[in-house]
């Protein structure tokens, strides 16, 4: 019963419909090889629904507990290239692949172990039940099927990128959680907008767990790597991961939410770092998170943030991580004669100042007091200075009036002219959508960096699928750092009314009248004798397995243009029931020229054609 009523994607309640009036889905698509069939049960209880995501270490679906009676989420070990399916979905190990195979169970199975010890870290989501079947494992955890990827929230956002004060809010207990599967001896490697799932209470989810093969290159298996936010290590450009890779990718995903577009890859930034952070965005976020940025998106390990404590303590202004100074690595916002430096925290010096322990409490803080303010002293002469000698660069550039502008408009156009290339800005100008395939356009990497597709399915004489209008004009510009949600109406087709039964001449005009153009008719295989001439010419639908009806899918809308055809009852000159086998093809053709002329309302060339 289950079976039948659930959405195999969204595993909502669906009734009797074929198409998810909530995602969509058509239940008749099936699930190929080397995917687990639809509707496949592992473990005894867990239904097998869509494909959620794949790599190189194995599959991951929606499924539906049928002793729990709630919807979960499973990964399959099905390591590429080790293991393949035979009779029963079982899974079969590649010759020579036996030893590979072992150590990747192994590895996935002590991952999943740990996840599931780990509790009370609502950004988790360790597994519930780990179990072996069809020759392989299985991990079952929450699942977060109605939430959405970091990625698309923030993309749905119609500046591309969020404040500190929400960024703050939603990823803090993501860097506790990460913390914790440090703790446990996990580096997750993947952490990316695509991995962190909003769930439906607006708190932000870990998922993509995957053992530490899949993430490094150079591993023996085909790596998962995501562009902008793994670190220079997984590329094996450096040392092997830690707790500082994690670090990196966490400090990458918040530059994306921060700026808006996603930061340059780690390799490329190897031997040509232009990662910056622009003018505008430099003046709004506090001094200390861009501190705390600079210090985790370094490139090489041993000059980055090391770990989540310290990380979180940068990021939370903590007197802990007072001592770190921005300027000790290579800022993303100095470059040539931008002089922008950012505020130090408030709270306490940047200098560790040497104590005289045996002096006397008052002596020390005096002492203290002096070199703070002679250093005070010594950064207001040196700002002053910089002044001066900006000043007079100005004042050698005044009779240019194309140099002509100051020290502040500088660095703003020192941002401006590099920002395409320093901070991945891509700008498109939106084409026209109208006409085209909305399945044509819609994995476009390009788009997908500037727009959100909203989609609006309408009732239309256009063919199926295709974009009859869009919510922004062709021609306007958009860019990666201020993505925009563009609608699109898409033609939904026509729904084919029910015509079973009907006379020829009847169904034609009652499809005609649902606004399909292209109608064939043709006999059925199936006959009547003279006794029930009143089935004669009536539509009849045959076994959609062995017909043309196939091609009507199960929600029942097909484009207008598209080709109908109609099978109708033939009939024979006996007075006894007899079958399409018992009478030859001369006699049925002389049979249905006599019964045509009994019947009204079947046209003359439909006649001759039978």
């Amino acid at each position: 019963m289950e079976k039948e009523k659930l959405c195999l994607r969204c595993m909502r309640k669906i009734g009797n419909n074929t198409v998810c009036p909530y995602c969509r889905n058509e239940s008749s698509k099936p699930q190929k090889d080397p995917y687990l069939p639809l509707k496949t049960v592992v473990g005894g209880r867990y239904l097998i629904g869509k494909l959620v995501s794949s790599n190189a270490e194995g599959n991951t679906y929606n499924a539906f507990d049928l002793e729990a009676k709630k919807p979960v989420s499973i990964r399959e070990l099905y390591p590429a290239g080790l293991l393949s399916r035979g009779e029963g979905n079982y899974c079969l190990v590649n010759v020579g692949k036996a030893s590979e195979f072992i150590d990747a169970k192994d590895a996935f199975l002590k991952l999943w172990r740990k996840l599931s010890a780990l509790k009370g870290f609502t950004a988790l989501t360790p597994a519930t039940h780990i179990f072996e079947d069809l020759g392989t494992v299985y991990a079952v955890s929450e699942f977060l099927g109605e939430g959405q990827s970091l990625r698309e929230y923030l993309l749905a956002k119609e500046q591309g990128y969020i404040s500190w004060d929400e960024a703050r809010v939603l990823f803090m207990p993501v860097l506790s959680a990460l913390g914790e599967l440090h703790s446990a001896g996990i580096i997750h490697g993947g952490i990316s907008p695509t991995n962190l799932i909003i769930d439906t209470h607006g708190k932000v989810r870990i998922t993509g767990y995957c053992i530490a093969d899949v993430r490094t290159e150079k591993s023996g298996m085909q790596c998962e790597l995501y562009e902008g936010y793994a670190a220079v290590e997984q590329y094996g450009l450096s040392s092997g991961i830690g707790t500082y890779t994690d670090v990196y990718a966490f400090a990458a995903v918040l530059y994306r939410a921060l700026i808006g577009s996603t930061p340059i890859s780690a390799a490329s930034r190897l031997t040509n770092d232009k990662l910056m952070i622009p003018g505008k965005f430099a003046e709004q976020l506090p001094a200390y998170v861009i501190n705390a940025l600079v210090n985790a998106l370094q490139i090489l390990p041993q000059d980055r943030t090391t770990d989540v404590d310290q990380l979180r303590d940068e990021l939370s202004a903590s007197p802990a991580a007072a001592g770190v100074a921005s300027h000790a690595y290579p800022s993303m916002y100095e470059e040539e004669d931008d002089v922008y430096e950012p505020e130090a925290p408030s709270a306490p010096p940047l200098l560790d100042i040497d104590d005289d322990s045996d002096a006397p409490t008052d002596e020390k803080n005096h002492k203290k007091g002096a070199v703070i303010a002679f250093v005070v002293s010594a950064a207001v002469c040196l700002t002053v200075l910089i002044g001066v000698l900006i000043g007079f660069k100005g004042c050698a550039n005044n009779d240019d009036k194309d140099n002509e502008t100051s020290t502040d408009e500088i660095s703003i156009q020192a941002e401006s002219t590099h920002e395409q290339t320093e901070i991945g800005i891509v700008s498109v100008t939106i084409p026209k959508f109208v006409g085209k395939f909305y399945d044509d356009i819609k994995d476009d990497d390009e788009y997908k960096k500037v727009l959100n597709f909203r989609t609006e399915y309408v009732d239309s004489e256009q063919e199926r699928g295709k974009i009859i209008s869009q919510s922004i004009n062709a021609g306007v510009e958009v860019n990666s750092l201020s993505p925009k949600t563009i609608t699109l109406k898409i033609s939904n087709g026509l729904e084919v009314p029910d015509v079973e039964g009907l006379l020829l001449q009847d169904a034609k005009d009652k499809l005609a009248d649902a606004g399909f153009k292209f109608i064939d008719t043709e006999m059925s295989n199936v006959a009547t004798s003279f006794s029930d001439s009143n089935r004669v010419n009536r539509v009849v639908y045959v076994d959609p397995e062995t017909s043309d009806w196939s091609a009507i899918p199960n929600d029942g809308r097909l484009s207008a243009t598209d080709t109908i055809v109609l099978y109708y009852y033939g009939e024979f000159a006996s007075t006894t029931e007899a079958t399409t086998e018992d009478v030859s093809e001369e006699t049925t053709e002389s049979d249905d020229e006599a019964a045509d002329g009994d019947s009204g309302n079947v046209e003359n060339t439909d006649a001759e054609e039978v």
